[in-house]
């Protein structure tokens, strides 16, 4: 059975009112769901939207395929980065040091562009020795 995340359209005429819900791809649009996900009312100013994002992350786990408008909507609420996030692996801290799924740039350590040297690791030759072989090669 093929699951897709989908509005439901609610509310009067012109006064419209959404339902995110995960339904059989093959019911009508208003018609049976498998589970309420959550509520879009683009009415008000800015609109609203209230989305549980553990049910919404369990169905997309589950391999449920958004419509394009609830993509949209996942996305607004963040749920889609998570979602992505996670299907990648990708888990990044946040400045308290709890994992997140957030990217922030912030915390990722910069890439070195030149190695450092520690101070564990013995120094082959110095100056001085540099020298002295330069100079004894040159009096051979």
């Amino acid at each position: 059975m093929p699951v897709r995340l989908r509005l439901q359209r609610h509310g009067r005429k012109k006064r419209p009112f959404y339902r995110l819900v995960a339904a059989d791809s093959r019911s009508q649009r208003d018609g049976r769901f498998l589970e309420r996900l959550g509520y879009y009312n683009p009415l008000t100013n800015p609109a609203e939207i209230v989305v549980n994002e553990e049910k919404a992350l369990k169905w997309l786990n589950q391999g449920a395929r958004p419509s394009d408008t609830a993509k949209s909507l996942l996305s607004k609420a963040g749920i889609w980065e998570k979602y992505i996030n996670e299907k990648l692996g990708i888990v990044q801290t946040n400045s308290d040091g709890d994992s997140s799924d957030r990217h922030n740039p912030e915390t990722e350590p910069a890439p070195d562009d030149q190695p450092s040297s520690s101070a564990d690791e013995p120094n082959s030759t110095s100056d001085e020795e540099v020298e002295e072989n330069t100079s004894s090669e040159t009096t051979s």
